[in-house]
């Protein structure tokens, strides 16, 4: 398929009949006349007429391409246009179909305006090539089983352009096969079996695999046309600076008492960032945080110490300069803080001795009125009643020389602990070993971090951490040697070490130094909860562990490193659902959204499940957030009969490959589709541009044609006139 730029100068091949008009006039300017000698000539002649003829002919032909050449060369063919007048279709009618891609990449300002406002109004000037037999439907790639508009008359055009102009942008990731596996169901709805698709994108690589491929042969079989606008910036990723996660670094986090956090950025950019800072807000009161020195094309971690004040929701944000991806400066986390922690200590050998116990020196250092431990509640129970019914399940349960639980106790210690709740068990005489591995040891339920061979006798000096990191420990690190080398051991609990370990959720966090480096401190991970295994006593019958300066750090920090984690179940990546489940025995009424950035709040409905058991007649109410594309902080409100007006804070963060930038190339994008033929057109250059056709023009080489044919014209005509 071939067109022209310039068509109109077409007309001026015409020019070339010119020297074929001049011949055939010349040939009638000359009147026979025979005389004696021509029939010498003639015999002559007739020896060289052919090549004579043929001389002539060339000659001829020669004179008429040069003219024609020249104008072709001027109205500038094209082969295979892929411009907007190229893509009109077929005569019949056509549905088309317009994908725009409205995720996070979409907003980065290179040289030019956003590649979302130039996808918008390529759009527009899409939807105005459409014929009025036509229909049309717009999709987005974060919501691309919902079209924007379905099947709308191309004569209606004033509604198209409303709609193509009026998209916004939203903070998603775009997966294209999961983006292609909905738009399937759009398409097949579509009218007319003649379909054109047209996507509008800023083909970063990120999202694009070989996931897309199933999908292309499905459109191939079924005759869909498919095109692609590319709207990207081949710019570099300059300046471009992300917040890719803000996670907290404590398991639990209660009101009033400081919390570790730690947020990772990089950068992208082909400089070192130095001397910049950061906006850090709780509840929206903000501080200035300064940064540390980021590596070009590298990421650092940046440590954040937060005091929510008081109990209830609250939000944490960290915002970053501006720059040319806005989408990606800022992140939040929404927080349920807890008033304070519960530790329940089960004694396997009371006494009424101080410290004769086998938790006095647990309970001690965990109730010293320091930092946070003034929210935590320390409970001392024995073991026969550790886990009653009318006790509140624990934060944290330590067993010290526990003989063994019973089967009930077992199963519901199994449920809790997999539910968050965490566990610490301290090895001592009084352990049934055989009792503890049929009960938690089970291939349903695995709850020891290592098989227990029995308690020996063996005179150890020294306690090394292991440098893994995140770890319940890895405060110790920061200890001088010396402190651990005093730690002086006379009773060990042997262990099997690398046991089943098929998730990988087991780790010796502390070992001996002994000759064996035999294990101190073995985490296993069990659901949301967590299980630390101590090879040693909780008492100094065993140890001189518990007088020790360090021992008071390494309890206080394996409770803050296995207790119940703070749900940040509210906080969610942008496009994922919001679900809120009200518990509650009332109605609920006047129940409002209040989405990011100021929007006008919008009423929900609250959708009743069926009650959760017969002993717990309430019924569960189910609150559903319809739409999480944009980032930021979405507020519920809630009236719940005498209790009040309740309310949940939830937050959508971007997802961080939308920040990875790289282009992918069209040949590769065009791979990944086959056997889909697809044209790749170019929109960055504005819509006059891309309405234009565009394809491999043929210019260069009629010019070299032309400049061919100049020189072996005067050539052939010096041959061809030449004495013989």
């Amino acid at each position: 398929m071939m067109t022209f730029l310039t068509p109109l100068l077409l007309w001026g091949t015409l020019l070339g009949a010119v020297p074929l008009i001049i011949h055939l006039l010349n040939r009638r300017r000359f009147r026979r006349v025979e005389w004696a000698p021509m029939r010498l000539l003639k015999l002559t002649v007739r020896r060289n007429r052919r090549r004579l003829q043929i001389e002539q002919w060339l000659l001829l032909l020669l004179r008429i391409a040069l003219p024609i050449l020249l104008f072709l060369m001027l109205a500038r063919p094209i082969l295979d246009p892929t411009g907007l007048e190229g893509w009109a279709g077929p005569g019949s009618r056509t549905s088309r179909i317009v994908l725009v891609d409205d995720s996070l990449s979409m907003g980065y300002e290179g040289e030019g305006p956003p590649a979302f406002q130039e996808a918008r109004e390529v759009t527009a000037a899409l939807f105005a090539q459409a014929r009025p037999q036509d229909r049309c439907s717009l999709v987005t790639t974060s919501r691309p089983g919902v079209p924007v508009l379905l099947e709308v008359e191309g004569s209606r055009q004033d509604e198209l352009s409303s709609a193509a102009l009026g998209l916004a942008q939203t903070e998603t990731y775009t997966g294209w096969p999961a983006v292609f596996e909905a738009l399937d169901g759009v398409l097949e709805s579509c009218t007319f079996p003649t379909q054109q698709l047209t996507i509008i994108t800023d083909l970063r690589r990120s999202g694009w695999d070989e996931g897309v491929g199933p999908m292309a042969r499905r459109w191939q079989e079924r005759g869909l046309i498919v095109r692609i606008v590319d709207v990207g910036d081949d710019g570099d990723r300059a300046g471009n600076l992300a917040v890719e996660s803000l996670q907290p670094l404590d398991r639990t986090i209660l009101a009033d008492a400081e919390s570790r956090w730690e947020a990772t950025i990089r950068n992208d950019s082909p400089s070192t960032i130095t001397g910049a800072s950061a906006i850090l807000r709780v509840d929206d009161a903000p501080t200035e945080l300064p940064l540390p020195e980021i590596a070009a094309r590298s990421s650092v971690r940046v440590p954040i110490t937060v005091r929510f004040p008081g109990l209830g929701p609250h939000d944490l944000a960290i915002e970053l300069p501006e720059d040319p991806l806005p989408g990606d400066n800022r992140r939040w986390a929404a927080v349920e803080v807890k008033e304070s922690l519960l530790i329940r200590l089960v004694d396997g050998e009371p006494s009424s001795e101080p410290f004769g116990g086998e938790v006095d020196y647990l309970a001690a250092p965990l109730s010293i009125g320091v930092g946070d431990a003034d929210a935590w509640r320390v409970e001392v129970v024995q073991d026969e009643d550790f886990l009653s019914n009318r006790l509140a399940i624990p934060d944290v349960l330590i067993l010290a020389n526990v003989a063994s639980p019973t089967p009930e106790q077992a199963d519901r210690l199994i449920r809790q602990v997999r539910e968050g709740m965490g566990l610490m068990i301290f090895a001592g005489a009084r352990m049934d070993i055989g009792s503890y591995h049929d009960l938690f040891d089970r291939d349903e339920a695995r709850l020891l971090p290592a098989r227990m061979r029995g308690m020996v006798d063996q005179e150890i000096r020294g306690v090394i951490i292991e440098p893994v990191r995140p770890s319940p420990l890895e405060a110790l690190l920061e200890l001088r040697p010396s402190a651990l080398e005093r730690v002086a051991v006379r009773q060990v609990m042997t262990v099997e070490e690398g046991g089943d370990d098929a998730e990988g959720s087991i780790r010796v966090l502390a070992r001996w130094n002994d000759p064996e480096r035999s294990p101190a401190v073995i985490e296993r991970i069990v659901g949301e909860g967590r299980v630390l295994l101590w090879t040693t006593t909780a008492d100094r019958d065993g140890n001189d562990w518990p007088v020790e300066p360090s021992f008071v750090l390494a309890i206080r920090e394996a409770v803050r490193g296995t207790a119940r984690a703070t749900p940040l179940a509210n906080t969610v990546t942008a496009g994922e659902p919001i679900r809120k489940v009200v518990e509650t025995s009332q109605s609920l009424s006047d129940i409002r959204l209040f989405p990011p950035n100021d929007g006008e709040p919008r009423a929900l409905t609250a959708v009743p499940l069926n009650p959760s058991s017969d002993e717990n007649p309430s019924t569960s109410l189910i609150i559903d957030v319809p739409d999480t594309r944009r980032a930021g902080l979405y507020r519920l409100t809630w009236e719940e009969g005498p209790l009040g007006v309740q309310n949940e804070l939830s937050a959508a963060n971007p997802d961080p490959r939308e920040s990875e930038l790289d282009r992918i190339g069209r040949d590769e994008v065009t791979q990944l589709l086959e056997p889909l033929e697809v044209e790749v057109a170019s929109g960055r250059s504005g819509t006059e541009a891309l309405s234009s056709p565009t394809g491999r023009e043929l210019w260069r080489a009629l010019a070299w044609g032309l400049l061919a044919l100049m020189i072996a014209e005067p050539m052939l005509t010096t041959w061809i006139g030449r004495s013989r």
